[in-house]
């Protein structure tokens, strides 16, 4: 069997515990999955007069995990692990379709579960109950954009591939389509850097659990703690993008309130594709003085994700595509 014959293929569950088969759409643009059944084993203590390591185990509990790579992500299949993250987003508009996602703040949120199968012929496993616990976004100045996380699974079993053709219908986000905008703390412009950001990286994590009770082998229900999240950006060290290291370490040294904005963009009217990440954040680490690109003195803007007012969270994201009905 070889790697590259892989598949990794999904289907969108109605709730928590309710496996969906056979899969529904093809995961085109997975780079690299890997698969961790879990058990929870014990060896039984028993006085039996022997030295034998034991004479009886038993299997308590099992579930799963799983951590995925996308290379290069289009704007239309982003949506699938935000929505395993997020929850289900309603589309508006007739085309393209806009989809929004906000980080959870006085209610917990429902994520979109889904039913995987993984494998090739011969092999096919089945992941039910699948969500995204923690996910990263990436980009950079000569990329796409890059997602990868990790899954919680409720339980692993032999699946089935289904007969699925690769979707066609996808644009690639890249990074000539890119701006970074960062405003004060209580702005809305969001006017983007000219020449400064060279690359981002957004982690968000949902501190997702999932449980069993007493007569339960597998998990059967979940929750969330307090999510957070933290925003990357590399900068080149210009006129503009000093204020920010001058407004940490001057006279008066604080933390640094901003709001970020990052736009993917191409297109216009129904033709429109785009991404756009809004996010709001404390500087609770000091910079490290300089990094060399190429000859070039950059530095790394990191923020945490505090709550905004203007804002009403801390982390949104929106996204425009030509796909109305996610599979």
């Amino acid at each position: 069997m070889l790697d590259a014959h892989n598949v990794l293929q999904s289907a969108w569950q109605t709730a928590f515990g309710t496996p969906k088969t056979p899969a529904t759409v093809k995961l085109q643009n997975v780079s690299s999955f890997r698969l961790r059944p879990e058990f929870q084993t014990r060896a039984l203590e028993q006085l039996r007069g022997t030295l034998a390591p034991t004479h009886q185990t038993t299997l308590d509990n099992y579930s799963g995990s799983a951590t995925f790579e996308v290379s290069d992500e289009t704007f239309e299949d982003v949506n699938y692990w935000l929505e395993a993250l997020f929850g289900t987003a309603s589309p508006t508009g007739t085309g393209p379709y806009v989809r929004a996602y906000a980080a959870p703040t006085t209610a917990a949120i429902t994520p979109h579960f889904m039913t995987l199968q993984w494998g090739q012929a011969n092999g096919v496993f089945q992941l039910q109950d699948a969500s995204v616990a923690i996910l990263t976004l990436s980009g950079a100045d000569n990329t796409g954009v890059q997602v990868g996380g990790s899954i919680v699974v409720g339980k692993v079993i032999p699946g089935t591939l289904a007969s699925l053709l690769d979707r066609t219908a996808v644009t690639r986000m890249s990074g000539c389509m890119a701006s970074v905008a960062i405003e004060t703390w209580t702005g809305s412009t969001f006017t983007p850097l000219a020449s400064s950001a060279f690359s981002w990286e957004l982690s968000i994590n949902s501190n997702r659990e999932y449980r069993g009770y007493l007569g339960d082998c597998t998990p059967t229900a979940y929750h969330d703690q307090k999510w957070n999240g933290q925003l990357r950006l590399s900068l080149e060290l210009n006129g503009t993008t000093d204020d920010y290291l001058i407004a940490m370490l001057g006279a008066s040294s604080a933390i640094l309130e901003k709001q970020v904005r990052i736009k993917y963009s191409t297109g216009s009217g129904a033709s429109l594709r785009s991404m756009t990440i809004t996010f709001a954040g404390h500087s609770m680490q000091a910079p490290e003085f300089f990094q060399n690109r190429n000859g070039v003195v950059t530095y790394d803007l990191v923020l945490d994700g505090v709550y905004n007012p203007t804002l009403a969270n801390w982390l949104k994201i929106e996204t425009a595509s030509e796909t109305a009905v996610l599979a």
